[in-house]
Order: C-alpha cells, then structure tokens, then sequence
C-alpha cells in the first residue's frame, strides 16, 4: 500500500518537476548570454530598443488648426512690389469729333454807336433847363464845355475840361457827315478861337449849355453856322 502511495507521488512530482527544470532553463539561459555582456553595452541595446519602440508606436502631430494650409503652394515671387506707387491717373479720351484745343470765346462786341450815342442824347435831355454857371460842372449849373464833360462822363467816357482841349481829340468829321453824338465846336468871337460846344442830336440840332437859357437844344440856322468851326467824332 505503501509502495503504491510512492508510485503516484512519483508519478506527481515528475511533471512538477519537469516544469521547474524547463522553467529554470528558460530563465537562465538569456541570463547567461547577458553575463557575457558588459553593462554598457545592455544599456545601449536597451535604450535603442526603447527609443525604437517609442518611435513606431508614438502618435503623429495633427496639423495645428491655428495655422491655415495655403492653398496655391506656388513659389512666390522673390522681387518685392514697390510701395507706396501712386495710382495712375486715367487719362481722358481724346474726341474724334471736335479740336482738342478748346475755342476761345468771342470779344464782347463793343457797343454800337448809335446806342451809345441815343444813350449820351438821352442823359443831356435830362438836364434841360439847368442853368448856365460860368465854368460849372454840375446839375447845379453849367458851362458849355462843363455839360459836354459831365453827360460823356455819366456814360463812360472821359473828355477833357474845356472845349479848347476837347476839340484836340476824336476824329474830325465834315459837317455833311454829322450823326448824333458827335461834338461840335464854335468860335462865337468869329476869330477861329474855340470858345463854345455842344453835342449833335440830328436833324441838324444840337444840345449846350447856352449862356442865354441854359441846357437848351438849338438849330443850327444861320447864326451857328457862321460859328462853327468844326466837329469831332468821340464814341
């Protein structure tokens, strides 16, 4: 009974055994190959071993969603643009049609003589009856040359003061040829001396500044033709 007890111990502990041996083998068996093995050596295989592994089993980076993909992945050009270039301005189309060179615009054309002359008229009429007043000037009384001065000058045009000077200027005209506005001058001395004028209004009358009645308008009859002298064409 005994015997047989030993047998199935046996018969247990073999396998039990067997495992331990093989175990102690496996175990031992790297550890002799590392014996031979200095430690510097291990630790390099180690850390290679290591490094290896972390590389292979690492995660890759995502790309960083703050920085944007170009898209165009060109070259760009290495010449810088220039700053600051100032825009240019559109020039404007030339027309086909018309000159490029603008037209001057017309002179004003003076005015006509005889509007000039109906305007000068008109003035002396308004101051027919003022009185005579040696070497007046003004709507407070006149002299022949004073009047003639002041009506030209009411409208623009400045004459000398008195007839003598008066008559130096203008353009002679011939007594056939007399239109209104121009000056006629006397000699009532009858000596060629210019000593009285007035202004031509036609119809063979003229208007002055007489020292009889005044601004008044005569006709040129007999007595004024003896005493004229001439006339000058001022407007």
């Amino acid at each position: 009974m005994k015997t047989i007890k030993n047998i199935k111990w046996s018969v247990l502990l073999v396998p039990v055994v067997s495992a331990f041996f093989f175990v102690t083998i496996i175990t031992a068996s790297p550890k002799t190959i590392t014996d031979k093995m200095d430690a510097q050596e291990i630790q390099t295989i180690a850390v290679a071993t290591t490094e290896t592994t972390k590389d292979l089993t690492a995660p890759q980076p995502a790309a960083d969603p703050q920085v944007p993909i170009p898209a165009n992945t060109s070259t760009p050009s290495t010449t810088p643009a220039p700053a600051n270039t100032p825009a240019k301005k559109a020039q404007p189309s030339r027309s086909t049609g018309s000159s490029s060179t603008p037209s001057k615009p017309a002179p004003a054309k003076p005015t006509s003589q005889p509007t000039k002359a109906s305007a000068i008229i008109a003035t002396g009429k308004q101051y027919i009856g003022v009185k005579y007043v040696f070497g007046g000037t003004t709507p407070a009384g006149f002299d022949c040359s004073g009047f003639v001065q002041y009506v030209f000058a009411k409208n623009g045009i400045n004459l000398p003061r008195v007839s003598r000077d008066q008559f130096k200027i203008g353009t002679s005209v011939s007594f056939s040829n007399l239109q209104p506005g121009d000056l006629v001058f006397f000699s009532l001395a009858k000596n060629g001396v210019i000593d009285h004028d007035g202004i031509y209004v036609g119809n063979g009358q003229f208007i002055n500044a007489s020292s009889s009645k005044g601004v008044t308008i005569y006709t040129m009859g007999t007595y004024w033709k003896s005493a004229y002298v001439g006339a000058k064409r001022v407007l």
